[in-house]
């Protein structure tokens, strides 16, 4: 069975692509998954229809810079890989525009996902090796263009740049009917930038706190005249510090794309980037006394670095090469393929903390040398044919998508010098023997089948989704000679029913369930089996209709959600060296979430949420009915700015917002506690012709506090204040 899907998985683009010669039948363009370019909704109900926002002239472009199109995306491709509105779409997702990423000033997806229900952004703290935060308690996968990245949770995870992003796609909870497996809490997708016929140039420069300097380009246009060849080029090079001794934010970004597009039938892009990233250090492993509670020393140092700066490095290179494929066979028959390479190679040489001395001033250390290769390969193929039956309009998707990973990882580890966290002399650290610690080829393969049904009838937007999985892997232990093989097979479906009413609120409930692989055998020697999951949401949603009082440009959705993992891993009671599947872990909540522009030129962002994330087996008796570390059960935000339209081509606008984070467990099980938090953030802009500067600032009260502990020695403290001068020239 394996063989069959993935032979048809490589030759069903081939077979779709004669078919499409074969029907000449002219059409509208249809976006994919990935496409940042707004269709016209012709699913939406006469009474829930909206018209797009007007975007500006040439003549106005040209006179007044601001090219600011809100906050409030239309439609979230990655929910349903369809074009369907959100308003219509029977789960919680958020689209975060580009430009509230500009806005805000988002420099990671840490930082983009900043304010969205749910999420959190693992207490504001910088990390270069990635995003450590959660979705309703779980990690989230982090996807690329509709297409998974290599392993986000590790050292080695695949950078997201946001100044090559058109948008981020936050969808909350299980995805493995159209995605396969996958984290219950859900995914992150990723959308590049790519050529259009509206695009709008621009070159960035921004300097400010951290001693930072960064330039950035974002440039493109057409290589005819009959513009059906178009080209764009992304570039960034950055060198800044961060609040932390040695912990580097350096960087330089390119990522070309050219696309062709010679009728309303064909659109082909290709999509290229390449990213280096220069670390140094990477993370404080603080003790909590010293951090959380004083010492009769006092605290120790914000921008205390407890590795070495002559030891430390964390560099990362990664390439990435594929295209975007659409072809429109008949008006109501699109196919779609999107494939991607990506290669990440990393040098990570780092001291992490073993233990506080009971002089509660001195620690011990443990030094690491690591490297890793990893390739990815992504390929997903669908076809997407509308159609109507009697007073059903129907949408049928399905399709095949095939993933492979390579990852060789090395790592050795030595004893480190100890360190006076108050009179620290840093000395010579030995460096670890290379590959003696984890020597392992990992070698991984997903082939996927899936089909969904839209259904409307009326007022009701019925959604059935459904995938069968087939996955290998094998991992070679090079110490040991040891070869573990895994077959897993998995079938996840999902069903949401929506009612759209004419004045708005649109209630809806949904069932899903996902399945995540895991390598490794048990004290038998059994292979353990993928956890599973599944999660129930009902929901509201309210998008006013057209001409309402208050505004239309608005979105609000509330919802409870409950979540359920199993076959989790535990310490095997028998012998503890081993693992059994005997763990169950919990999430039951509210959000809340609002996002758009309101009357009078305000645009505002809010949320709430409030999470009982809980571990409801294990086979360790203290973890029952405690909370994974870092995991918030209450956030907040809110997010306001107002335009002022001085002049036709002057405008200037000021915002702020707060963020709260409810306390978060510092170790498993629960012996201390994160304080709450509570971070401030101001921003303004002038906008003059084509010409704007912007000013950021973040935690603007300068709070002290820690951002995170995940045991009583790996805890790091919070940014403080930073504020940063951004200057645009677009045209």
């Amino acid at each position: 069975m394996q063989r069959f899907a993935r032979f048809v998985a490589l030759t069903h683009p081939a077979l779709l692509f004669c078919a499409a010669q074969a029907f000449a039948a002219p059409a509208p363009d249809t976006p994919s998954l990935q496409s940042p370019e707004p269709v016209e909704d012709k699913k939406a109900q006469p009474a829930r229809q909206e018209p797009r926002e007007k975007k500006p002239d040439t003549k106005e472009t040209i006179d007044v810079s601001a090219s600011r199109h809100g906050l409030l995306a239309r439609s979230g491709f990655a929910a349903t890989k369809t074009d369907t509105p959100l308003e219509q779409t029977p789960q919680n997702i958020t689209v975060i525009t580009q430009e509230r990423m500009a806005i805000l000033n988002s420099r990671s997806v840490s930082e983009a996902v900043r304010y969205a229900a749910g999420v959190s952004d693992y207490g504001s703290k910088d990390d270069p090796r990635g995003y450590f935060g959660t979705i309703r308690g779980f990690s989230p996968d982090i996807y690329l263009d509709g297409t998974r990245t290599p392993d986000a949770a590790s050292s080695q995870s695949f950078s997201i740049e946001p100044w090559g992003l058109e948008e981020m796609d936050v969808l909350r909870g299980a995805t493995s009917a159209l995605y396969g497996s996958g984290q219950l809490g859900g995914i992150i997708n990723a959308v590049s930038k790519r050529p259009n016929a509206g695009q709008k140039n621009e070159l960035s420069f921004q300097t400010g706190a951290y001693s930072r300097v960064q330039g950035a380009a974002d440039i493109g246009g057409a290589l005819n005249a009959s513009k059906t060849l178009m080209w764009r080029f992304n570039g960034l090079i950055r060198k800044s510090d961060t609040y932390a001794k040695n912990i580097k934010n350096n960087e330089i970004y390119v990522a070309p794309s050219l696309r062709w597009k010679p009728d309303d039938k064909t659109d082909f892009t290709i999509l290229a980037s390449f990213e280096q990233l220069d670390a140094g250090s990477t993370a404080q492993f603080l003790p909590a006394v010293g951090t959380l509670t004083a010492t009769r020393y006092g605290r120790i140092a914000r921008n205390f670095l407890t590795s070495d700066a002559d030891y430390d490095v964390y560099s990362k290179r990664q390439a990435a090469i594929g295209y975007s494929f659409t072809r429109k066979i008949l008006p109501n028959w699109t196919i779609t393929q999107n494939m991607r390479y990506a290669h990440l190679d990393l040098d990570y040489r780092f001291v992490t903390t073993q233990a506080l001395s009971s002089d509660q001033r001195t620690i011990t250390r443990r030094a690491l040398l690591q490297s890793a290769n990893y390739n990815n390969v992504t390929l997903d193929t669908r076809s997407d044919l509308k159609l109507k039956t009697g007073p059903v309009q129907h949408e049928l998707l399905a399709g095949v998508d095939f993933r492979s990973d390579f990852l060789a990882n090395r790592r050795g580890q030595g004893t480190a010098p100890s360190l006076d966290l108050y009179a620290p002399v840093y000395r010579a650290i030995t460096w670890p023997t290379y590959g003696t610690t984890t020597n392992t080829n990992e070698t991984e393969s997903q082939t996927g089948i899936y089909a969904q049904e839209q259904a409307d009838w009326k007022n009701f937007h019925l959604t059935l989704s459904g995938r069968g999985d087939f996955t290998e892997s094998m991992t070679v232990d090079n110490l040991t000679a040891q070869r573990t093989p895994q077959n897993n097979n998995a079938f996840t479906g999902r069903v949401g029913l929506l009612y759209s009413s004419p004045f708005g609120l649109s209630p809806y409930v949904s069932y899903a369930t996902s399945f995540q692989p895991q390598v490794g055998t048990t004290r038998l020697n059994t292979a353990f089996l993928p956890t599973k999951g599944r999660q129930i949401e009902a929901g509201l949603k309210y998008k006013p209709a057209p001409n309402m009082p208050w505004g239309e440009h608005f979105m609000l959705t509330a919802d409870f959600f409950d979540l359920v993992e199993t076959n989790i891993l535990t310490p095997d009671p028998v012998d503890s060296t081993y693992d059994i599947q005997a763990g169950e872990q919990r999430t039951r909540g509210f959000e809340f979430e609002g996002m758009g522009r309101l009357p009078w030129n305000i645009s505002f962002i809010a949320s709430f949420t409030y999470q009982d994330p809980k571990i409801t087996k294990s086979t360790t008796t203290a973890q029952i009915g405690q909370r994974p570390v870092a995991v918030p059960s209450h956030m907040a935000s809110v997010f306001l700015k107002k335009d002022f339209h001085i002049r036709r081509d002057l405008v200037a606008g000021v915002g702020g917002g707060l963020r709260y984070t409810g306390n978060t467990a510092g170790a498993l099980p629960e012996t201390f506690s994160v304080p709450s938090q509570l971070v401030g953030d101001v921003v303004a802009h002038v906008d003059y012709k084509r010409a704007s500067v912007q000013l950021n600032g973040t935690n603007i009260a300068n709070s002290r506090y820690v951002s995170v502990c995940t045991r009583n020695v790996a805890c790091a403290w919070a940014p403080g204040r930073a504020m940063f001068v951004t200057l645009d020239y677009r045209w």
